[in-house]
């Protein structure tokens, strides 16, 4: 198998740009919503370490 064979699904004829332009969007999506959960995240076990800390 070639590389040439291996990427010739790449282009998706007419359709490309619609295509790799929904696949972008959903990959920036789920990054973002991951970024965002993670940051919430942080940000709560940082609030509840100050509200139960002993001192």
């Amino acid at each position: 198998m070639t590389l040439a064979e291996t990427f010739s699904f790449l282009p998706y004829g007419k359709y490309a740009f619609y295509i790799w332009f929904s696949y972008l969007t959903a990959f920036v999506v789920i990054g973002g919503l991951f970024v965002r959960t993670k940051t919430i995240h942080n940000n709560t076990f940082k609030q509840l370490r100050l509200k139960y800390s002993r001192n």
